[in-house]
């Protein structure tokens, strides 16, 4: 397990861990059954519910507890569950994993923008071609500097509702 991913700071000398074990779960549980189950996890080992306990089953218990909270700040958050699933890495650093290889830059970006396609060029082509030209609209501007507020105003809500 690498050193450097957060999951290292919850579980300890640990090689393998599976997020979803913490929680009595299984990796197809909804969003519904991983609140369900780390509120009752939470409940059971919240430290303030252990008073009577000695130092020693104090202390394993509020492991217990960061360890459960840490399992559901992973898998309630879907772009955290996604990346936990895929690599088994729970770290958000991008230039950790472009470095390690897991994906690289190519990865991080379809991660961020839609893919482009024939259809989707053709669909924005139909969209916006003929629609308006910013050149028609500004030219007017260039030549008057005393243009009111409000004439600018309308031509900005004239591109608008050309454009939307």
């Amino acid at each position: 397990m690498d050193d450097n991913d957060p999951i290292t700071q919850f579980f300890p000398g640990q090689e393998e861990v599976d997020l979803y074990a913490v929680l009595n779960l299984t990796s197809s549980a909804t969003l519904d059954e991983i609140k369900k189950s780390y509120r009752r996890l939470a409940l059971s080992c919240h430290p303030d519910k252990q008073r009577d306990l000695n130092e020693e089953e104090k202390t394993a218990t509020n492991t217990k507890f960061q360890q459960v909270g840490f399992a559901y700040m992973v898998l309630s958050d879907d772009l955290r569950r996604t990346r936990y699933d895929s690599t088994g890495r729970t770290n958000e650093s991008l230039f950790e994993s472009v470095a390690s290889g897991e994906g690289g830059w190519e990865a991080y970006f379809e991660e961020v923008f839609e893919k482009v396609s024939r259809d989707r060029l053709d669909e924005d082509k139909t969209r916006y071609q003929g629609a308006f030209t910013f050149k028609s609209y500004l030219i007017p501007f260039n030549s008057y500097a005393d243009a009111s507020f409000l004439l600018i105003l309308r031509v900005i809500l004239q591109i608008n509702r050309v454009v939307h």
